[in-house]
């Protein structure tokens, strides 16, 4: 199923700030990872519950944050890149509490999130990635076996094969090109106001 993720604003021509453009960039890590459930599933690879399907969400979107680190990269200073980040974290960890909370009631979603993701950034640090392909295979396959440990023993490899080769490239690169997209936006209308100054208005 092709995926269409936001990459452009509502209003263009306006001016974007670091936590808009990563309120964006989580929503479209939100939606490609729930469509990398939906993916599996499709394939076969069951899931007994929604809070399983949430555990596959997560390790996707913690992969996505990983990937929008690396995208950013060159484009932003340290001090702006952590901004980006530390927004686009912390919105998702609200989409994963009001989704947790829904299907499982209270419980401290959001710290286990972040844990989870500082946890996974560790995972993902010495793993290749280019600007012009993306995540690199070791990349994927720790996605790969984050995913697999979620859904279990059956039809382990079959799982794996499927998110290395197929839905982890899919998310990465409909997430990037979004990305992309959403920061020439926001650049090109910072760059027709006056003066070198960074975005700040909300969407």
């Amino acid at each position: 199923m092709s995926l269409r993720l936001r990459g452009r604003w509502k209003q263009e021509g306006r001016e974007r700030s670091l936590e808009d453009l990563a309120t964006a960039a989580a929503s479209n890590a939100w939606r490609a990872a729930c469509n990398g459930v939906l993916n599996l599933e499709n394939e076969g690879f069951e899931t007994a519950s929604r809070a399983q399907r949430l555990d596959i969400i997560e390790e996707f979107v913690a992969f996505l944050v990983l990937v929008a680190d690396r995208q950013v990269y060159d484009r932003l200073d340290d001090d702006e890149r952590g901004r980006f980040i530390t927004a686009m974290a912390l919105r998702l960890s609200e989409l994963v509490d009001e989704n947790r909370s829904d299907a499982q009631g209270p419980g401290p979603y959001r710290e286990q999130f972040i844990d989870k993701l500082n946890e996974r950034t560790g995972h993902y640090a010495e793993c290749s990635y280019s600007e012009q392909e993306g995540p690199g295979f070791s990349m994927l396959c720790v996605l790969g076996d984050r995913v697999t440990e979620v859904l279990g023993p059956t039809n382990r490899k079959w799982a794996q094969d499927q998110v290395v080769a197929i839905d982890g490239p899919e998310a990465a690169q409909t997430f990037r090109r979004a990305l992309k997209s959403l920061l020439g936006a926001a650049a090109s209308a910072s760059r027709s106001d006056e003066g070198p100054r960074r975005p700040l208005a909300d969407d």
